[in-house]
């Protein structure tokens, strides 16, 4: 089980974006929103985000473990009162920026 709670809010985030199928950022996108994150935890004086899991670890990281991970990180902007940042950033972000879920 997480150590961390995501709100309704980021919840409801997570929720539009898989109700269109889409599961986690592809790398790419998801490298440019956590040096995003990173650079608004630095300005603020903050601790870093988690970093997007897509490599260094002991196994592959699956489809759930990602999907954690982005739970962990919307958890932590709410935290530092950068969701609304997390948002635009998906907004911003063409369907093909997204990995899909497996069904």
């Amino acid at each position: 089980m997480p150590s961390f709670r995501v709100s309704s809010r980021a919840n409801r985030i997570l929720e539009h974006h898989r109700m269109r199928g889409r599961s986690y950022p592809a790398q790419k996108y998801w490298e440019r929103l956590y040096l995003m994150l990173e650079e608004e935890a630095e300005k603020r004086g903050k601790t870093p985000p988690p970093p997007p899991l897509t490599h260094a670890l002991d196994h592959e990281p699956d489809e759930a473990d990602k999907i954690d991970r982005l739970r962990e990180q919307l958890a932590w902007a709410e935290r530092n009162n950068l969701l609304h940042r997390i948002q635009m950033f998906f907004d911003a972000m063409p369907p093909s920026g997204w990995n899909r879920l497996e069904r």
